[in-house]
């Protein structure tokens, strides 16, 4: 074989290597858009919460769902992550919920399909809802936390060193955490 031909050969299979890396990178980028939730996606919002493994029934989702604080991500149109909120009132300093004018968004934890973990979709969510309570003029964000977090130590150093994702992103966007009755509630004002 001649030794142009080689060279020839070589150069032909790196623009071949360089046009399938373009090509599937085409195909991994997904369209991603958040959307406010309304009654019309109540039947995939509860499917993903389940299949999140998130105990609820058509009804708890809908009485969030028809507050209009919530919201969806979607890829290619289809529902891939779910963020319920709501208003609520909180005693700031007894730091429970209680009747009254809504001061706060009440955060759930968000429920993400496995295959779009990994992503930034939580923080997406995150963020829409907060910003959501900023239009409402609300004061706060408000979420609880899993109890697994020992008495005596410190919430935030725990969350550093063994904390879910979901808690570790509320560190990152500067919540503050306390422990309540109901257990640890993660705190920010908007």
């Amino acid at each position: 074989m001649p030794e142009g031909a080689f060279k020839m050969e070589e150069t032909h299979k790196k623009k071949m290597e360089e046009h399938k890396r373009k090509f599937t990178y085409l195909l991994d980028e997904d369209h991603t858009e958040v959307k406010r939730l309304s009654l019309e996606d109540l039947e995939e919002a509860v499917k993903i919460m389940r299949k999140c493994a998130f105990d609820v029934t058509d009804t708890d989702v809908k009485t969030i769902i028809v507050y209009n604080n919530s919201f969806g991500c979607y890829v290619n149109r289809m529902l891939i992550g779910v963020g319920l909120s709501w208003p609520a009132h909180l005693n700031l300093d007894q730091k429970i919920l209680t009747a009254g004018e809504p001061n706060a968004i009440y955060l759930e934890d968000p429920a993400v399909l496995l295959a779009y973990e990994g992503r930034g979709l939580r923080r997406v969510l995150l963020h829409e809802r907060e910003n959501e309570g900023k239009k409402l003029n609300l004061k706060y964000s408000i979420a609880y936390l899993a109890e697994n977090i020992e008495k005596g130590t410190s919430i935030e150093e725990s969350i550093k060193e063994g904390g879910s994702q979901l808690e570790k992103l509320y560190l990152s966007e500067g919540y503050k955490f306390f422990r309540t009755d109901r257990g640890i509630m993660a705190l920010k004002e908007l």
